[in-house]
């Protein structure tokens, strides 16, 4: 967790919004509560701060943001990052509108992740060969949210975002070769790691008995709360999971929260099937407790971004992907 003392989030909001200090404690006591105590006070603030569009760190001379630091519900993000894949341009028609939408695989120092473009400009980058795999580009203005086809993320541009191909940016040396980006994450026993992207593989030790939902736009997939999305206004909200553990090795143990499509795929059953089930029980963690005995033990292997919880100190692994353990896919491990 980037490190910032509470006092100064507060003072910043107050600043940006004239809201009054307890109108701001407030809105981080209702965050913590959302998230189930998943997040510190400290990380409330950031969250609380980033929907209000508050500023809280002076940016890198690109005004970047790594991607390992990159999680669901961010918005006006901007970050560099190398074009990995390109994907074909495809058209869409629905009830509401028609167009065209383009994305591509876009990668740095930290991570990986998908960009979707939406607005023509954009797509005419692509259309017109001006935008290339290997190119780097510059992105500001961004929304993120996870992805319905992957375990990933996916940065979301509209016609507010600004896109530049192959800045002059200092930071841009910082970015490396297309083949290097592509290496998965290192694989690393959890007492050897810190604060960056790893893989790590290990026992599910203990499970977090909280309330796993959060209400989600069917539309974009963003967080809707009181069933209105910022992008899509009154919605008629859908469940998503959050689970929280801790992962043994057998050198450390670390807390690994996963959101989403890979809480769906470590707990075995998708939200609506757990919804449905936590509702005819009259209990939000019924799905949880009735896994636990083919979760608890069991071995899982999760890359994700590694920070340190501002308020204990400790490490947590957000998780982008999780696998279990394949013997021809470990024994290929062992020998590399």
């Amino acid at each position: 967790m980037l490190k910032v003392p509470i006092g100064d989030i507060i003072a910043k909001i107050k600043e940006k919004t004239s809201l009054t200090d307890e109108v701001i404690n407030k809105k981080i006591e209702d965050k913590i509560s959302e998230l189930s105590g998943l997040v510190s006070r400290d990380g409330a603030a950031h969250i609380v701060a980033n929907e209000f569009g508050v500023k809280l760190f002076q940016p890198t001379e690109s005004g970047r943001l790594q991607i390992k630091n990159i999680l669901p519900g961010l918005r006006n993000v901007s970050f560099l990052g190398r074009v990995l894949a390109i994907y074909p341009v495809r058209e869409f028609k629905t009830a509401k509108r028609e167009g065209k939408v383009a994305s591509m695989l876009v990668g740095d120092e930290t991570g990986k992740l998908r960009v979707v473009f939406w607005d023509t400009k954009h797509i005419q980058l692509i259309e017109e060969a001006k935008l290339k795999e290997g190119d780097i580009i510059k992105l500001r203005n961004g929304y993120v949210r996870e992805s319905r086809m992957t375990d990933g993320l996916e940065v979301h541009t509209s016609g507010n975002t600004f896109i530049e191909v192959n800045p002059k940016d200092a930071e841009v040396k910082k970015i490396p070769e297309a083949e290097a980006v592509r290496e998965r994450a290192e694989r690393r026993k959890i007492a050897a790691i810190d604060e960056g992207a790893y893989e790590i593989r290990g026992a599910v030790v203990h499970v977090f008995e909280t309330n796993p939902f959060f209400d989600v736009c069917p539309e974009c997939g963003k967080r809707a709360r009181d069933s209105v999305c910022q992008e899509h206004g009154e919605v008629s909200p859908k469940p998503s999971l959050v689970l929280s553990t801790i992962i043994d090795d057998g050198s450390s143990n670390i807390r690994v929260v996963f959101f989403g499509n890979r809480a769906q795929r470590v707990l075995g059953i998708t939200a609506e099937e757990a919804f449905n089930e936590a509702k005819e029980h009259s209990n939000d963690i019924y799905p949880i407790q009735k896994r636990l005995d083919t979760i608890l033990g069991h071995e899982i292997i999760v890359e994700g971004n590694v920070n340190k919880n501002s308020f204990s100190g400790d490490l947590e692994m957000i998780a982008r992907r999780v696998n279990f353990p394949n013997a021809v896919a470990e024994a290929k491990q062992l020998l590399k």
